[in-house]
């Protein structure tokens, strides 16, 4: 009979301690999407040299982002992981449903987009364009190359700005336009 009770009491005992290290330790993934930011790629004759189009600003509230209205608030300090989830630009083409033949995605050689912080400049996620010359791609999709603890820095600041650098592997007569657009992943854990 005593050493009944003794069991049922370590078993309570660790039943107890058990709830509280799971309460102690909150882990949560969600996915934060920036507006997705449009621009333009101005005509430009087949060059060496690249065409930059710098100060891209993405609106995203981190803080607004990481609290759950329902539960767990978290804070910046909160956040333990951070990986680019997609990362792709879109044409966007003048006259609804059609496509420029001659000025699009196909024109373009090799893209960077880098994420930039006054002089601090990191590379954020390239793109190159190795298909056919005359194939032409509505969307491109960006190969991450940022670590993750630098892009922590970056989210932890508040506001993410943007540089596009691109170089052409043939000459543009008209404007391209092309909408960024980004999704992070951002582990939080209590």
């Amino acid at each position: 009979m005593k050493a009944n009770l003794l069991l049922i009491a370590a078993t309570l005992l660790m039943a107890l301690s058990a709830c509280n290290k799971v309460s102690e330790s909150i882990q949560r993934d969600i996915i934060i999407k920036p507006d997705s930011l449009l621009f333009s790629i101005p005509p430009t004759a087949l060059s060496s040299d690249s065409i930059v189009i710098d100060n891209l600003p993405a609106t995203v509230n981190i803080i607004d982002e990481i609290n759950n209205p329902g539960g767990e608030n978290f804070s910046l300090e909160n956040i333990t992981k951070v990986k680019v989830s997609d990362f792709s630009i879109t044409y966007v083409p003048k006259v609804k449903d059609s496509v420029d033949a001659k000025n699009n995605f196909s024109s373009i050689s090799t893209l960077r987009v880098n994420l930039i912080n006054g002089l601090k400049r990191d590379s954020l996620a390239k793109y190159a364009n190795t298909g056919s010359i005359d194939a032409v791609p509505l969307r491109l999709s960006l190969t991450p190359v940022i670590d993750g603890e630098v892009l922590r820095t970056y989210l932890n600041n508040g506001s993410l700005k943007y540089s596009v650098v691109i170089r052409l592997r043939k000459s543009t007569t008209d404007t391209i336009r092309a909408k960024l657009s980004a999704s992070y992943t951002l582990t939080l854990e209590k």
